[in-house]
């Protein structure tokens, strides 16, 4: 390649880019300049922090709901327009440990991480000094800790997450002797109160929650048609918001899929030169299904692989939607390979968990009566999409097995009412004798 080569691809690039007028307006990371719904919940955010102009400031919000309702959105844009205070917001996603979510802490306040060596407890104590070195800059009496993702806090068993919050309400309370105001606002896909904590951190925290629940479908165009009329240079079919809105919504009302969807399916219709449609959007909904799956399956441990393809598997056969976990776990055990040792029920329980936390599955209690409630869970991706990246060949013998089923199914359905128990038997051998090539291979496992 030479430069006049590039020059010509730079070119071809700018021009399929010309579709858009600032593609800002389509980032999902960027808080917008207006906030298209969610009053309620903001009013109760409100409502626990502006008690600071009275002495008083709720030590512990928490903020839960879908990925993509707006949470992190919403909570932002509340500290960064809230006079009289200073805050700081940190994403825990990349931290494994309760130590880790501490030094990610010192680092966004603009401190040096420290060695495990050091400990715990001087890592607390050098984010009290940090933060009261911000206030006196700053000349304020009131600062938000923003605390996102702290569901990952919840899998460092060692690490004990309960004395995390234990030593967080401890530090409040140092600060407020020195009289400064702290509020630390939790940001998860579950309540946190729903994890285990010991008496002494929920006597604490109290019940200060706000819910979000997912954006319906008119929410969902509402924010598109908000950022459509910035971000393109030409208009959009209402038809092709109102699609990218009805697959964010069907799934479970993910406002930043919608938006990621008309991104991609406009860069799509750009490359070729033509006007956004709804085949757009399609192709751009099976690229980020994809993307997600392989961006996740590629780092993933074996069993978590299996897992998610048990859940795949489980929703072609039966072609229900929701699954238990037990009925997730029974599936596991025949996906799994035979001379891998299994991982215990509770496990998978905690692997479906970090499937939620990337998206790639959703919850929902179910009340089984006088037994109390269980979860189960259902993939906001397609199951084909789902069990071909974890594994193609596993998959073409769950897709065989299924046909076969089928086939069975429909060809009993016409038996003689007079056939006994070995005439049936007998009759599905020889259907399965004319179809030997087709479902050679009936076992499956990755």
């Amino acid at each position: 390649m030479d430069k006049e080569e590039l020059d010509t691809i730079i070119a071809k690039v700018e021009k399929e880019e010309q579709i858009f007028t600032d593609k800002s307006y389509l980032s999902t990371i960027s808080v917008p300049e207006k906030i298209i719904g969610r009053q309620k919940q903001t009013e109760a955010i409100l409502r626990y922090l502006l008690g600071f102009k009275r002495g008083h400031i709720v030590p512990l919000i928490s903020v839960y709901g879908r990925s993509g309702s707006g949470k992190s959105t919403i909570v932002k844009f509340v500290c960064e327009n809230l006079k009289d205070t200073s805050y700081c917001f940190v994403n825990l996603r990349q931290a494994r440990t309760v130590f880790g979510a501490a030094n990610l802490i010192l680092e966004e306040l603009g401190e040096e991480q420290i060695k495990s060596a050091h400990g715990f407890n001087e890592s607390i104590n050098r984010i009290t000094v940090s933060i009261i070195s911000k206030l006196e800059k700053e000349n304020k009496k009131v600062f938000i800790l923003v605390l996102d993702e702290i569901d990952v806090l919840f899998y460092d068993k060692r690490g004990k997450p309960s004395d995390f919050f234990y030593k967080l309400t401890l530090m409040e309370e140092k600060l407020l002797e020195k009289g400064y105001l702290v509020s630390v606002i939790a940001i998860s896909n579950h309540l946190i109160s729903d994890y285990e904590l010991d008496d002494r951190v929920r006597s604490r925290i109290g019940n200060s929650e706000v819910f979000f629940e997912p954006y319906s479908k008119e929410d969902v165009i509402n924010i598109l048609s908000a950022r459509i009329k910035k971000a393109f240079s030409e208009s959009i079919d209402q038809s092709v918001v109102e699609h990218s809105a009805k697959l964010s919504s069907d799934e479970h009302g993910d406002a930043r899929r919608a938006i990621d969807l008309l991104r991609v399916a406009a860069q799509l219709a750009g490359s070729k030169g033509e006007k956004i449609s709804k085949a757009h959007v399609d192709f751009a909904s099976d690229e980020l299904q994809r993307d997600v799956v392989t961006t996740i399956i590629s780092s993933a441990s074996y069993h978590l692989k299996t897992v998610c393809f048990s859940i795949a598997a489980l929703t072609h056969l039966t072609e229900n939607d929701w699954h238990a976990t037990s009925d997730v776990y029974k599936q596991y055990l025949e996906s799994k390979a035979h001379d891998i040792k299994p991982v215990t029920y509770r496990r998978i329980s905690e692997l479906l968990t970090d499937l939620e936390n990337s998206g790639i599955i959703v919850s929902q209690l179910l009340s089984k009566g006088r037994r109390g409630y269980g979860r189960q869970y259902k993939l906001t991706i397609s199951p084909e999409i789902v069990g071909r990246i974890c594994s193609e060949d596993a998959w073409k013998r769950i897709v065989s097995d299924k046909d076969l089923d089928d086939l069975f199914r429909v060809a009993t359905r016409d038996f003689p009412k007079h056939y006994t128990s070995a005439e049936k038997a007998r009759k599905k051998v020889e259907i399965l004798e004319r179809n030997l090539k087709k479902y050679s291979n009936l076992e499956y496992q990755l």
